[in-house]
């Protein structure tokens, strides 16, 4: 009997065992997404977050979806700036490829939708889809720690230490270790280029010399990207605009708050009311539940996100009812605010889809 495969037979293996890990990720995907979705909703009371939605005053939509949209250009603003030091491009370009890569984003599994962006800037400038996808992973890191940093100043104001809020800090600790982390291996990196590959070479290559090669491959690129796309002043216009991006986020889940306040409503309605400090709880805690790699939409990640938040200064009767409406309908208006932007762009004709979502043939 043959005892090595064939390199056609290797190939046949090698794609039957991507797809596997692929079905793998995307089955644990929608587990977590039931998993978070069930924790969210077990305990729900139906009727009175039924009657909430019915006595919700929902004119208060439009600012919060104004505040989104407001939200959606400075990510594109500051994309363009993380970008400038390869090119300038022209704002509308980067306004359609931010909204259809979002859009796609929330509609494909496993955050697929992150390489979208890369791809379609480079289909509207000189700019290459392995630079451009240098910048996105340079937001991530940029929203990471600035999220991560909110949490730890919101949190530890809130005093006592509940199990709850003992639970949210150890997170924060985490998350916030894990970009500063990452944050650090990139500046050091990027000051001493060579001296950070022979480290990886020198560190993994006790374990396996192949993946240390691949590993230090890998980073002498991406610092060599990172070394055209970003510099000082594209650094500092980056800080500034995340700081005015999570701020307005902040500010569309306060205003969305007042439409379950229960104004001018009689009976048995529960308000639900929020200051400015507790809208950024309930951002800073939603941002890290959404972390979790779930099913498209961010469903079910999203609502426990609000739910815990929520949990630590509303009481449990209006939490299980006003609050999970609150959540639902945050959810669904982010959602559908995406999707559509996404659609509008892509009706213009200027951008299409083509190569981006595999189809079968």
């Amino acid at each position: 009997m043959p005892t090595e495969t064939p390199p056609a037979d290797a190939a046949v293996v090698g794609q039957g065992m991507g797809r596997g890990r692929a079905a793998a990720r995307l089955l644990l995907s929608f587990g977590l997404t039931g998993l978070f979705g069930w924790w969210a909703f077990h305990d729900v009371r139906w009727a009175d977050m039924w009657a909430s939605l019915r006595t919700a005053n929902f004119l208060w939509l439009v600012p919060h979806v104004v505040l989104l949209q407001c939200v959606h250009w400075l990510r594109a603003l500051r994309w363009g700036s993380l970008l400038s030091g390869l090119e300038r491009v022209p704002f509308r370009p980067l306004n359609e490829a931010t909204a259809v890569g979002n859009m796609l984003f929330v509609l494909l599994p496993l955050r697929l939708g992150e390489f979208a962006r890369p791809v379609l800037i480079s289909r509207r400038s000189s700019i290459r889809a392995s630079a451009a996808l240098t910048s996105v992973v340079l937001e991530r890191i940029i929203d990471g720690v600035a999220v991560a940093l909110l949490l730890e100043g919101t949190l530890w104001w809130l005093g006592d230490a509940t199990e709850t809020l003992r639970y949210l800090r150890w997170g924060t600790h985490l998350m916030l270790a894990a970009f500063l982390g990452l944050w650090a291996v990139l500046l050091l990196a990027y000051w001493q280029r060579t001296l950070a590959v022979r480290w990886v070479r020198l560190g993994l290559g006790r374990l396996s010399p192949g993946l240390a090669e691949r590993v230090a491959g890998l980073m002498d690129s991406f610092v060599g990207a990172v070394r055209q796309v970003s510099g000082l002043r594209q650094f500092l216009s980056a800080a500034v605009m995340t700081v005015a991006i999570w701020v307005v986020n902040g500010l569309a889940i306060l205003v969305l708050a007042y439409a379950f306040d229960c104004a001018g409503e009689t009976g048995n309605c529960m308000p639900l009311r929020l200051d400015v400090f507790q809208s950024f709880v309930v951002l800073g805690v939603t941002v890290l539940g959404s972390m979790i790699p779930a099913a498209p939409g961010m469903a079910g990640t999203f609502q426990a996100g609000v739910k815990v938040s929520l949990s630590l200064f509303v009481p449990a009767a209006v939490l299980k009812g006003s609050g999970l409406a609150f959540a639902n309908v945050m959810w669904l208006a982010t959602v559908l605010h995406q999707v559509a932007l996404g659609l509008l762009m892509l009706a213009r004709g200027t951008v299409t889809l083509e190569g981006l979502v595999p189809t079968r043939r």
